[in-house]
């Protein structure tokens, strides 16, 4: 799952970005697990990344 959402990360915010100022969290609503990224000079991005709950 990790590399799932490293792979994620990369298209939602590019490594350039990463220096400035961005945050990322994750989340679990209505059985999808969310990945939002933050950053100060782009604003927020969220995309689903999978089900939640154990396999």
């Amino acid at each position: 799952m990790t590399r799932l959402i490293d792979r994620l990360l990369a298209r939602v915010a590019p490594k350039a970005t990463a220096s400035a100022g961005c945050s990322r969290s994750n989340y679990c609503y209505r059985g999808l697990y969310y990945l939002r990224v933050c950053c100060l000079n782009e604003g927020c991005n969220t995309a689903v990344v999978g089900a939640c709950g154990s396999p």
